[in-house]
């Protein structure tokens, strides 16, 4: 049965794949059992399991790509936080910024917010407001897992 998996933070990644806000379908077996669990349990994640009639949005082959005529209409890409390499790779456009944050000493507080988020200082001049909480996220979701992993 496919799926259609849809992202409270555009680029989120989990299970190897970098996640829209935008509603996007799967085929059977495009993930693993233990894939799809972690899918499943990611509260940043919706994961609806629908059946072929249900597609209204893009469907991605095993290639990782958007099927030929998948859609009607055309696929909205505005949004999309990814890009491709000159290798075809996806690129996480916020992992800069991520980066970033991995760099900054925990015990600087100059450095953090009362909150503990990083001040926007820390960031290159005109990095907007929801990248820097995006990159936010995925930076605490990458601690997330590591943690699990150890």
């Amino acid at each position: 049965m496919p799926i259609r998996i849809t992202s409270a933070i555009n680029g989120f990644r989990r299970a190897g794949v970098a996640h829209t806000t935008a509603p996007t379908t799967y085929p059977d077996q495009f993930f693993t059992e233990q894939q799809l669990a972690q899918l499943e349990a990611e509260p940043r994640l919706v994961v609806e399991h629908i059946s072929a009639d249900e597609i209204t949005d893009p469907v991605i082959d095993s290639q990782g790509t958007v099927e030929p005529d998948s859609v009607p209409g055309t696929v909205d890409t505005t949004t999309d936080t990814t890009s491709t390499d000159e290798v075809g790779e996806g690129v996480n456009l916020l992992q800069p910024l991520i980066d970033v944050i991995a760099s900054l000493d925990p015990q600087d507080e100059a450095l953090w917010n009362k909150d503990r988020t990083p001040k926007a200082a820390n960031f290159p001049a005109g990095t907007s407001a929801e990248d820097r909480a995006n990159a936010w996220e995925m930076f605490k979701a990458g601690i997330d897992n590591q943690e699990q992993d150890a």
